[in-house]
């Protein structure tokens, strides 16, 4: 049980960190899709002379924003989910039933990054003419960086349901969830 417990407290950690960095990223994506479009906006309608990047720009900040905020979702439990089957057992079953949820979703990530990375590899001869020569690697290459980090984040979720189920009770060491859970919540 303190191996099992060791990785988890280790993936915490990691996962944390990542996840601290990724709504950073997150919040300076959402503020600089603002600014795109008001620029947008006034350069058109004040202005009268268009820019011709900042739709484009603005809409891949837009996928970036989708996969740095995906795994901070997944971590604090805001993908849709049916809570009421889930809800009605008790907490040790509950548990059991939620290790084997998590394993699909390792799956799932999984093969996300692999067939994700060698879709971006495959997009990195096209370019952005707009942007100025920007190869589509950079915008396709947020699809498996966010689900690596989606992938990290549901092995950890996959060992402390484990861990719950071995042992009734055992708290989640982080805390990210509580801390930013009710937040996220609020906000959408």
């Amino acid at each position: 049980m303190t191996v099992l417990a060791d990785i988890v407290r280790f993936l915490s950690v990691a996962n944390r960190i990542v996840l601290e960095l990724c709504r950073y990223a997150a919040i300076s994506l959402t503020i600089g899709i603002a600014v795109i479009v008001a620029a947008g906006v006034f350069w058109r309608y004040v202005l009268n002379d268009s820019l011709t990047w900042s739709e484009e720009l603005a809409k891949f900040f837009m996928v970036w924003l989708v996969f740095f905020g995906a795994p901070i979702a997944l971590r604090v439990g805001d993908h849709v989910a049916i809570h009421i089957f889930p809800d009605a057992l008790p907490e040790r079953l509950r548990s059991i039933l939620m290790v084997f949820i998590s394993l699909l979703v390792v799956w799932f990530c999984y093969v996300l990054t692999i067939e994700s990375s060698l879709f971006a590899w495959n997009a990195r001869t096209q370019v952005l003419i707009a942007i100025g020569d920007f190869s589509m690697l950079w915008i396709f290459a947020s699809i498996p960086f966010g689900a690596a980090v989606m992938f990290s984040v549901s092995i950890q979720q996959t060992l402390e349901h484990l861990q719950n189920a071995i042992r009734p009770g055992t708290a989640k060491i982080d805390g990210f969830q509580e801390q930013y859970g009710a937040i996220l919540r609020d906000i959408g």
